[in-house]
């Protein structure tokens, strides 16, 4: 069949890469294309732990959460959630009146 020939490569042209700490792809990759193919069809990732963090966490880590969640809903994601919160109490971000969109804090206010 034409087909499976043109699909399957013979063996003679196959050539075998060994892994090597040098080519190989870590955990951390795998999870960011995970991430990104994901975000970028709009939906969240699989592969990120949604739960709520135990104990307080950083502003800088609330940052991370907010970036790493970013197509999560606040309402679905505990994690989200957390690090809004904390932004808000903060005075670093604010919920926006019209459409619940996030903006940052007013210095003014």
């Amino acid at each position: 069949m034409w087909l499976q020939r043109d699909i399957q490569e013979p063996e003679q042209q196959r050539i075998s890469v060994p892994r090597t700490a040098a080519n190989a792809v870590t955990v951390q990759e795998i999870m960011d294309r995970i991430n990104s193919e994901h975000e970028d069809e709009g939906r969240p990732s699989p592969v990120l732990d949604h739960a709520a963090p135990r104990g307080r966490i950083t502003v800088d880590y609330a940052r991370i959460l907010m970036r790493q969640h970013r197509v999560c809903s606040r309402e679905e994601c505990p994690a989200k959630r957390c690090a809004f919160a904390l932004l808000v109490e903060r005075g670093i971000m604010s919920p926006s009146q019209s459409n619940g969109r996030l903006e940052p804090a007013r210095s003014d206010e």
